[in-house]
């Protein structure tokens, strides 16, 4: 939390660093350009408007959903069922300082990733002589989310609005999204492990930036 709170007056500094600069310039004919784009944010895409020769706005959304489950050996005692949802939103200014194709990129993204796991018991067990069913046993899952309003910083090569209409972004940076948060249930006998939902979140605390590449096509309207 403590450096969540240091990177967001940060990340609005340098906005509006970058929006003073646009004084030092000259102002350019309003242009707008299309993106669609693949990364670790997922698939999406964006519009983008230049507001000056060195300024360029955009907002977008990217989403990508993946489950995968996990049929272990049969004298194993559990299966996985694991998923990852990606669903993002962003503002974004991106700073050209030389007016070329080399961008710094700062804004604020909407995070709503998730990731779950669901532990489904295969076998029965013998507890103090008594013998349960899998399905006395119960089930466990876990979901992991992350803050919701997330700060982003990044780098980048590609001006939709410097020469071709048409051409290739790339962008690498980090989502600052916080500790995760990890929330436990469980039925049956494994009603109890729930409770370790703390203990998850302490061995996860160090996951506190998203690392983000994006490639991009863009094609410019006007």
């Amino acid at each position: 939390m403590k450096n969540r709170m240091l990177i967001i007056p940060t990340v609005l500094t340098v906005l509006m660093f970058m929006l003073l600069l646009c004084g030092t310039g000259h102002a350019v004919a309003q242009s707008f350009a299309v993106k669609a784009n693949a990364g670790t944010k997922g698939i999406g895409g964006e519009l983008a408007v230049s507001l000056h020769e060195k300024i360029n706005v955009r907002a977008g959304a990217n989403f990508f959903s993946f489950s995968y489950f996990y049929e272990t050996e049969p004298d194993d005692d559990f299966d996985l069922d694991a998923g990852l949802s990606l669903s993002n939103y962003s503002a974004m200014v991106d700073w050209h300082p030389f007016g070329n194709r080399f961008r710094l990129s700062g804004g604020i993204i909407y995070n709503g990733n998730t990731v779950t796991a669901e532990m489904q018991p295969k076998q029965s067990y013998e507890i103090g002589g008594d013998i349960y069913a899998p399905e006395e046993l119960g089930n466990l899952e876990a979901e992991v989310t992350f803050s919701p309003i997330t700060p982003y910083l990044g780098l980048g090569f590609g001006n939709a609005f410097r020469g071709s209409s048409f051409g290739m972004n790339v962008e690498l940076g980090a989502m600052f999204q916080g500790s995760p948060r990890v929330n436990m249930s469980a039925d049956g006998l494994l009603a109890p492990s729930a409770s370790q939902g703390p203990q998850f979140e302490e061995n996860l605390s160090w996951f506190t930036a998203y690392p983000v590449l994006t490639l991009s096509l863009y094609y410019r309207i006007n």
